[in-house]
């Protein structure tokens, strides 16, 4: 993948949302056993060319409606500590928005990876920092979460988890950065749409909004809020062989973004490119 310089770069954003529309990435659920329920959540954090991608909210809230998922809660997150097959130490490197550094963290991982054997369903934690679910998001306000870690590390945060008695992480939930920001270590981890409990299908919106089984996934009660606020929900587009990408492509990402931005702004800059992305698989699959 060229990747550009910069997270920040939007060129950085078309790359990601062409990659996930045209369904090169890669990403797995994997069953995650809550009480009574069985929810599904990223094995690892998604990739794009072998890499574990950096995002901001936004962007990870449009990769979330595009492969069927939600961003995660900080329960849940707590939870695939706890059920993890492959312990991660953090990879912390001083802080950075670049793709050299983004390409510098997931190959850390990789490197402890190697050294392990993870059954196929095994949950790799920790990989990083990730957005989740609360609410307490807005359009101004984010929340990041994660980095757990088994003993403290000098001169790095040793927050209690949230929902998890006993463990500790570097990043407890936080709303510090807004719902734009970006680094090496905002990684991608989802939850699947569909799950079950009481060995009956439903789906995770429904659990996490019940009065009754809100607990199985969230420690703040019913979630009234399931998506980042500010990022206009897009749908995946079907997959279906076509022609590669060329120039009409990169021209039609380009056009939906800027007329995107002209609308709404970032957030409809990201819309926008997806939107011509898709547009021109179309086309692609029709010549």
């Amino acid at each position: 993948m060229d990747w550009p310089k910069n997270i920040s770069d939007p060129s950085y954003e078309s790359l990601v949302l062409g990659a996930i529309a045209s369904g090169n990435f890669d990403h797995k659920f994997v069953p995650l056993t809550i009480g009574t329920g069985i929810f599904y959540v990223s094995q690892d954090a998604l990739k794009i060319g072998g890499v574990r991608i950096n995002a901001s909210a936004i962007l990870q809230q449009h990769i979330a409606d595009m492969i069927g998922g939600y961003l995660v809660t900080p329960k849940l997150l707590d939870q695939m500590w706890a059920q993890r097959a492959a312990t991660i130490l953090p990879c912390i490197q001083p802080i950075a928005s670049t793709t050299e550094a983004m390409i510098k963290h997931s190959a850390c991982i990789d490197a402890q990876l190697a050294r392990m054997s993870v059954p196929a369903n095994g949950i790799v934690q920790t990989v990083g920092k990730t957005w989740v679910l609360s609410n307490k998001l807005s359009n101004t306000v984010a929340m990041n979460d994660g980095w757990h870690i088994e003993k403290q590390i000098p001169g790095v945060p040793f927050d209690p988890a949230p929902t998890l008695p006993g463990a500790h992480m570097i990043q407890s939930p936080g709303t510090r950065h807004g719902p734009l920001h970006a680094d090496y270590s905002q990684i991608c981890l989802f939850v699947s749409k569909g799950c079950i409990v009481d060995g009956n299908v439903t789906t995770f919106a429904e659990v996490a909004q019940s009065s009754t089984l809100a607990s199985l996934v969230s420690g703040e009660g019913p979630l009234r809020i399931l998506r980042q606020p500010g990022a206009p929900e897009i749908v995946q587009p079907p997959r279906v062989a076509s022609k590669p990408a060329g120039a009409g492509t990169l021209a039609l990402t380009a056009g939906g973004a800027a007329a995107g931005a002209a609308i709404g702004g970032p957030p409809g800059a990201l819309v926008g490119a997806a939107l011509g992305w898709a547009a021109d698989s179309v086309r692609r699959m029709l010549s």
